[in-house]
């Protein structure tokens, strides 16, 4: 609602046939441009067209692997064209896919696009937002800081990018093991300013893909639409192949795992040594009272050599390897969760935005069904008179939804909730 050209892209690419998805996967991508004049958008552009065409290119790479590779080489593309035009000079755009294997998830990730998950009532945020407000966060974790402290840092700056330097650091994240009934997520920030994740949570828990896609953005914009808005929602719905990642596993090479982890045995000193050197020790105090030096001399001596050697035979065991952990993963994600619930006051908002929506299309006497929309409306209000404000959210969140699909492509059906807002909803 408020940029006059869209700097988001995303590229969706499906494997065709069932072996294609468990050499390769589907791939997902969404990239969010910045930059002054057109530069945001051609950076994202690159950036997803790159990603799509170099993954594939990488078919001697594993596919974590070839993914990071892929946006590597990315990012070197998205470099070379703005240092090659001044009117594209450090232009640069946030790059976040998602490849579904049978293995599981693998999440590759620069910049503060985001990527959720939604399983059993839960949603987790399975990236790590590389803007300055997550990177002072997770500086200071475990400092106690007043909630006005980081409300003053500022939102919108990132401290990654695809473009801006020849190089860049890839964050790599799975592989998460899928389950029937997944629900991702990937959105820019454009949708996930303007929706919290309780909220996120409540649509896609609600709502098929496409409608739960749909309904993010009228949200978003609804809420004044700052920024382009970008979102793919993704469902698991058949039987998946889990194996165990570091066998016979297409995501990773032998030699792309950790280093394997060693361990020097240590060996245990023979009883008899102590106690011989114990007696050697008395003999040695024996002769000093009898002033015998030469023999205090030796005893000495023949005790400290017998414990160095000893010490040395202690510690310069064998060197093993430890057991390699049967699973391995990439990243640190999930970064956070919500649970699928709503409190008292996540149910007035959505009901606000409702009622706020509902009166802005009988004022514009726009053709809407009404009997259906009080339905769900007067379900709603029943919901959260009884404190059930769970049910009472997802009705509201399905009025909106039902409102603005009606709303939508009608003559002068800009942001219903806004005077002067610019280009058409959705």
């Amino acid at each position: 609602m408020r940029r006059s050209n869209n700097q988001d892209h995303y590229g969706v690419a499906i494997t065709q046939s069932w072996e294609d998805w468990q050499r390769r996967g589907h791939l997902f991508v969404v990239a969010d441009g910045m930059g002054a004049h057109a530069a945001g958008e051609l950076a994202s552009e690159i950036a997803v067209e790159q990603v799509r065409h170099l993954y594939k290119k990488y078919i001697d790479k594993k596919p974590a692997m070839a993914l990071t590779a892929a946006i590597e080489e990315a990012n070197m593309i998205i470099n070379r064209r703005g240092e090659s035009n001044a009117a594209f000079h450090k232009m640069g755009t946030t790059c976040s896919c998602l490849l579904l294997l049978p293995q599981g998830a693998v999440m590759g990730h620069v910049g503060d696009s985001r990527i959720y998950r939604l399983r059993r009532g839960k949603l987790e945020q399975m990236t790590f937002d590389h803007s300055m407000a997550w990177e002072i966060k997770a500086a200071t974790q475990g400092k106690e800081y007043s909630e006005d402290v980081y409300a003053a840092i500022p939102k919108n700056v990132i401290t990654r990018s695809l473009g801006p330097s020849p190089e860049v650091e890839v964050d790599l994240e799975g592989a998460f093991p899928l389950e029937v009934g997944d629900t991702f997520m990937m959105c820019s920030d454009g949708a996930s300013g303007p929706v919290t994740d309780e909220e996120i949570a409540l649509i896609l828990h609600s709502l098929e893909p496409v409608k739960a896609a749909q309904l993010m953005i009228d949200m978003a914009n609804l809420r004044g639409g700052p920024d382009n808005i970008t979102v793919i929602v993704v469902k698991v719905t058949g039987e998946q192949i889990t194996n165990d990642p570091c066998k016979n596993d297409p995501l990773i090479n032998e030699e792309d795992l950790p280093p394997p982890q060693v361990e020097r045995v240590v060996r245990p000193i023979p009883r008899k040594l102590w106690l011989a050197l114990f007696l050697v020790l008395l003999v040695s105090g024996a002769a000093y009272f009898l002033h015998q030096p030469l023999v205090t001399l030796a005893g000495v001596l023949i005790t400290i050599f017998s414990t160095i050697f000893a010490l040395v035979y202690r510690f310069t065991g064998e060197l093993v390897r430890l057991p390699v952990k049967k699973k391995f993963r990439f990243g640190k994600g999930p970064y956070s969760e919500t649970h699928c619930n709503a409190d008292s006051q996540v149910a007035l908002n959505l009901k606000i935005l409702y009622d706020e929506l509902s009166e802005a299309a009988l004022a514009n006497e726009w053709t809407i069904d009404w009997d259906a929309i009080h339905q769900i409306g007067g379900q709603a209000d029943t919901e959260m008179k009884k404190g059930d404000y769970y049910q009472a959210s997802r009705h509201y969140l399905l009025g909106i939804g039902s409102l603005m699909a009606q709303i939508r492509g009608q003559k002068g059906s800009r942001n219903p909730l806004e005077e002067d807002s610019g280009p058409d909803v959705g």
